[in-house]
């Protein structure tokens, strides 16, 4: 032990003091190493948290202006409900698009966003359901409009053919009068079928354009109801994509451009009474 000692004695002090200084400089090194990691780790989570929320953004940009979009679309469908023919057409297609692109919005949105659009999507296939009801007896007088009339050009095409006979007999100086009363006879019948037809075309005319009036009245009333359930949708969806300055200023003049609509649509449907 005394030899260890003495040994240690031996060293000069220069060598004491370098090696002393080694072992604080790797200390410090080993100190600000490790602050750098620190430093390191938390930059990369942060990294990697902005990433994710830009690619989230991204993501939410393009859905949500795609369900606006088809929200504009689905509101044009059904104004044009009564005109469609079910037998060609699909009349629940034109909010397919609303349906498909509001599900992906509900993916991606915030639980508050989500809520209010599955309230609206449920809203609008009511509505659907509900105006493809009062479309059908709309859809039953144009099916009858579409029988007369295709009655009644056949009819006009009987009359036109008979016109060509009787043109034809007195040019080739016939004087066959059974026959040419027969052709008379012929063409007086196919002129009383196509007045027939056409009378029974107008009456079906005005019939659905009375029908139509009361569609169009019922349908500005629940337009308004789901109207006044899209504004929400479109405040948060806008709180969503972090344009949320003046987001109380933007609801408020929503709803006053939607009162301004709905005193004219009020005057519209007074007048379509009236008439």
């Amino acid at each position: 032990m005394n030899q260890i000692l003495d040994l240690v004695r031996a060293v000069p002090d220069v060598v004491w003091s370098g090696l002393i200084a080694s072992v604080l400089t790797l200390g410090g090194v080993l100190i600000s190493n490790r602050s750098n990691s620190t430093r390191l780790r938390i930059q990369l989570h942060h990294d990697a948290d902005q990433k994710a929320r830009e690619r989230i953004a991204t993501m939410r940009r393009e859905v949500y202006l795609k369900a606006v979009e088809e929200l504009t679309k689905a509101n044009s469908h059904l104004a044009g409900l009564s005109q469609m023919d079910p037998t060609k057409t699909n009349l629940a297609e034109g909010l397919q698009g609303f349906f498909a692109a509001a599900a992906k919005l509900q993916l991606v949105a915030e639980p508050k966003t989500a809520l209010l659009v599955n309230g609206l999507v449920a809203s609008y296939g009511e509505l659907l359901l509900r105006l493809m009801g009062r479309a059908l007896p709309l859809h039953d007088v144009r099916s009858d409009i579409s029988i007369h009339d295709s009655l009644y050009n056949s009819a006009q095409e009987q009359v036109a053919r008979i016109l060509r006979e009787m043109a034809e007999f007195n040019e080739s100086a016939q004087v066959d009068d059974q026959v040419f009363g027969a052709l008379e006879r012929s063409i007086e019948g196919f002129r009383a079928r196509a007045s027939k037809h056409a009378a029974d075309r107008a009456n079906a005319w005005a019939q659905f354009n009375s029908l139509n009036v009361e569609f169009c009245k019922q349908l500005f009333t629940d337009l308004r109801e789901v109207g006044e359930q899209q504004i929400p949708v479109l405040v948060e969806i806008r709180r969503d994509l972090g344009l949320t300055s003046e987001l109380v200023a933007y609801r408020e003049q929503m709803e006053q451009q939607w009162r301004r609509m709905s005193f004219e649509l009020d005057g519209l449907l007074l007048k379509l009474q009236r008439d």
